[in-house]
């Protein structure tokens, strides 16, 4: 299972490495086509809304695997093997509970739109619900990564890795 998490984690961080170059791109045809020709690409802006949403939100997981979100150690730095454990742990547990949280919001979410058939409004009336369904499965599979690591932490104890660094596959 953790394999499979694994391999869409780097897919979906590989789709968005590829859908950040594709932005630069679309933006600099459409500046350069306001500005050298007066007419932009219709709907730019919403275009570009909702892709960021989508790159942003689906590498979640992949960010987690590699241990590299965010976290502040002045305190766990102090403290023994044992102490680190218990922290990770209980970081695993608040992180399950939040994102579990937010899984079950952004799916609601989506499942509205798509149901509705929301749309950006703009010329080309783009459907909103890729860019919230994004944020459902970027979420999503942030929390079952956090649940495989809570697995893996519970059932080998006390390690002398750093917290929030992955085993090697």
């Amino acid at each position: 299972m953790n394999k499979v998490v694994n391999w869409i984690s780097d897919a979906f961080a590989y789709l968005s490495m590829a859908m950040l170059i594709f932005m630069m791109l679309f933006i600099t045809v459409s500046v350069c086509g306001r500005y050298f020709f007066g007419v932009a690409i219709p709907d730019d802006i919403i275009i570009m809304q909702a892709l960021l949403v989508i790159m942003v939100f689906l590498p979640f997981a992949y960010v987690q695997r590699r241990g590299e979100h965010l976290s502040v150690s002045i305190l766990t730095d102090k403290m023994d093997l044992k102490g680190k454990h218990i922290c990770k742990i209980i970081g695993l547990v608040v992180g399950i509970f939040f994102m579990g949280v937010v899984t079950l919001a952004s799916f609601g979410d989506a499942q509205t739109a798509y149901v509705d058939g929301a749309i950006f409004e703009g010329p080309l009336e783009i459907k909103e619900w890729p860019s919230r369904g994004s944020v459902f499965i970027g979420c999503g599979l942030l929390l079952i990564k956090l649940a495989l690591d809570l697995v893996e932490a519970v059932l080998s104890g006390p390690t002398e890795t750093a917290p929030f660094v992955p085993l090697e596959d």
